[in-house]
């Protein structure tokens, strides 16, 4: 009889220790997560539970050092409600839709005006401004959607990942995309069968801008007969196809563009890829508070950095001498210079470079008068450090600063606070209702 070889085990990679515990928790964390603490043996240690609220006990499940699953909970807090979205329990797309909207602020004050103290050493109580809201529900006009089909006879799955996992969550229609773009889904997986389109896609991109738009990531070079049935569906569906095979960008659509005029009255073109805000009514405000904060005069030249496509720059150059906007992209950078060229305003002077460079030192140098900042959530610390630096008549008279994440901002602020700053303003900008993501601006003011 042949005898084949059994490896012993030793090189295989072993499946992470769980665990199942019991406790309270007793707080929230940044993320929006329960605060579990649980002694043992004279030792404490800390768990972050998912979608459990500060009173309520729970059964959980602990996965190697990070993973952590809510099994059961054996106690409801009263700011607990019945999630409206019926995908919310495997979808990692939302996770705070378990708490109602009022508190979810709350709680996202308490978080930024917590890192304040603890990493910016704010010890008085900060200037809160009303929160800046909109919609609840239906607000993001963007959105990528993962799919995944391993050949064009087998199932196929097009949706978000599941919390802490790369598992996609098949979801027909979600609560907090835009109407049109739900309607997009509803059409476009109709259609993803007869084109047998599955296996040849990497992920989907759904913009509202202001028409339907869909970008397809191809993996795969797609058929004529497929071309023609994305050119047909284009056509039925009243949307804009885009086709992007890492390289090249292509539009399948006659006359597709992807704009935004909701800002001022400017048209702010862009590109699939491009960063622009998900919720637009929200950004509107946004950038209406920034001008009324930074309060640009006629003869003040305003350095605009992390400038994107002109989301603020445009705005500005309007009501000031000049505005100089740098993005660390080029392609963004080019399409700001166009959108600028397009609004006939010809004071913006667009540049490409790494913001963590030493070239911020020295356009710095220059001495702006007021600087927005709206950088992505690595923060702006070498501009904080460089404007810290600066001698007192080079530094700026007004900082606004736009952040998407907490941490980095309460960092970056010290270099500020500790260097002839104040801050004059601060409020929360409800950009991404139902998750945990923070969205803060803050108006600094040079103390004379």
């Amino acid at each position: 009889m042949a005898q084949f070889f059994k490896p012993n085990g030793k090189g295989r990679k072993k499946s992470p220790p769980s665990y199942v515990l019991t406790g309270t928790a007793d707080a929230l964390d940044h993320q929006g997560r329960g605060v579990v603490r649980i002694s043992k043996q004279g030792k404490s240690r800390v768990y972050f539970v998912p979608q459990l609220l500060p009173g309520e006990t729970a059964q959980f499940k602990v996965t190697g050092q990070q993973n952590i699953e809510l099994l059961a909970r054996q106690s409801t807090a009263a700011e607990r409600r019945q999630a409206p979205c019926p995908y919310y329990d495997d979808c990692g797309g939302c996770d705070l839709q378990h708490i109602n909207e009022t508190h979810q602020r709350r709680h996202k004050q308490q978080v930024v005006t917590e890192l304040f103290a603890k990493m910016a050493g704010m010890k008085k109580e900060l200037p809160w401004h009303d929160t800046l809201i909109a919609d609840d529900w239906q607000y993001r006009r963007k959105a990528r959607l993962a799919i995944y089909q391993r050949a064009t006879k087998q199932p196929w799955r097009l949706g978000f990942r599941a919390h802490a996992s790369k598992h996609i969550v098949d979801i027909p229609q979600c609560a907090v995309l835009d109407s049109e773009l739900n309607r997009l889904i509803t059409d476009f997986r109709k259609m993803l069968d007869s084109a047998q389109l599955g296996p040849k896609i990497g992920h989907v991109e759904l913009i509202k801008a202001p028409a339907a738009q869909l970008c397809l990531r191809i993996t795969q070079p797609l058929s004529s007969e497929q071309t023609q049935q994305l050119e047909a569906f284009s056509t039925t569906s009243e949307c804009a196809v885009w086709l992007d095979n890492g390289q090249q960008l292509k539009a399948l659509s006659q006359n597709a563009i992807c704009f935004d005029e909701t800002i001022d009255g400017d048209r702010l073109v862009f590109m699939p890829g491009d960063f622009i805000q998900v919720n637009a009514r929200v950004n509107q405000q946004m950038v209406k508070q920034a001008v009324n904060w930074l309060a640009p005069q006629a003869d003040d030249e305003i350095l605009d950095l992390f400038a994107g496509i002109g989301n603020f720059t445009l705005p500005l150059a309007r009501r000031a001498k000049s505005v100089t906007a740098v993005e660390g992209v080029s392609a963004m950078t080019k399409q700001l210079a166009a959108n600028a060229t397009t609004a006939n305003l010809s004071n913006v002077y667009a540049h490409t470079f790494d913001l963590g460079t030493n070239e911020v030192s020295r356009l710095l140098e220059k001495g702006y008068q007021r600087i927005l900042l709206d950088p992505a959530r690595a923060g702006a610390e070498a501009v904080c450090q460089c404007i810290a630096k600066l001698q007192s008549d080079k530094q700026p008279e007004q900082i606004v600063y736009v952040s998407c994440s907490p941490d980095t901002l309460a960092r970056d602020s010290r270099w500020l606070l500790d260097n002839g700053y104040e801050i004059a303003h601060i409020s929360l900008v409800d950009m991404f209702v139902q998750t945990h993501h923070i969205e803060t601006m803050v108006s600094f003011k040079k103390v004379v």
